[in-house]
């Protein structure tokens, strides 16, 4: 039941960016709630599949990569619901739908064609280490959100520079609004990760020295990024395209993890 909970939101996120991209294409692109309504739907059958998955191995259900990329899915998602229209991100829905189809269909494809079956754990739950698992994951969504707002500036910047203003254009959040948000975003992962390493010191058992030294690097990574920006040693662009770079190193640890 959990495959087809999953399936189901994965094509609630492929529908739904469908329909903004249609939206856009023939000039009639405005926020709607049936578009919003999908990508909801989309985030309850994640839920329930996680719910299902969590149920399989009584514990956090981020057992294997197929499991860690619908965790950070729902992360995303969760963390767009929340803090998307604050940041006056109107098609923030429709750049992350993409990425979640992706993750999610890769994350099918790998259970339906070998799931490993239930994990459990032997003896107590470690309280730290599901902290840890739980709070790491939910700043990766922050940061990919911080990495998708980077890529909404890349392509605004790219069509003034080319004077080609296009429907997506008119749509797209002022361009300083675009930068704030990628500096707030990160900002916010940045501190649910500090959380995440630290639970990590104060696990039972401690992560592998691998896994643990890549989240350092990520968190500096990070780090430097801010701190350049607020210093003013770099612009707008590049702020925007580290946004995107930084975001890919928590992908290799997620697959290395």
């Amino acid at each position: 039941m959990d495959k087809i909970f999953l399936a189901a939101s994965t094509l609630c996120f492929f529908g739904g960016f469908l329909y903004a991209a249609y939206g856009l294409r023939s000039g009639r692109h405005h926020p709607s709630w049936a578009n919003l309504a999908v990508i909801a739907a989309g985030f309850v059958f994640q839920s329930l599949t996680l719910h299902l998955r969590g149920q399989l191995h009584s514990r956090c259900p981020v057992t294997n990569g197929a499991e860690i990329l619908v965790f950070l899915s729902w992360s995303t998602v969760l963390l767009y619901f929340v803090l998307g229209r604050g940041f006056r991100l109107s098609l923030l829905g429709m750049f992350t739908a993409p990425m979640v189809f992706v993750f999610q269909a890769i994350a099918l494809v790998a259970l339906a064609t070998g799931d490993p079956g239930p994990k459990r754990l032997e003896g107590p739950a470690d309280p730290w280490r599901e902290l840890h698992i739980a709070v790491a994951l939910l700043s990766f969504g922050a940061f990919a959100l911080g990495a998708i707002a980077g890529v909404m500036y890349l392509v605004q910047d790219r069509q003034l520079k080319k004077h080609q203003l296009g429907p997506l254009f008119y749509n797209l959040p002022p361009i300083r609004s675009l930068i704030d948000a990628i500096v707030r975003l990160t900002a916010i992962g940045l501190a649910l990760l500090t959380v995440g390493i630290g639970s990590a010191v104060m696990m039972t058992e401690r992560p592998a020295a691998a896994h643990f030294g890549l989240a350092a690097l990520v968190w500096a990574g990070y780090v430097a990024m801010l701190g350049l920006h607020a210093g003013k040693k770099i612009g707008p662009k590049r702020t925007a395209a580290l946004a995107i770079g930084v975001f890919l190193l928590p992908l290799v640890m997620l697959a290395a993890g």
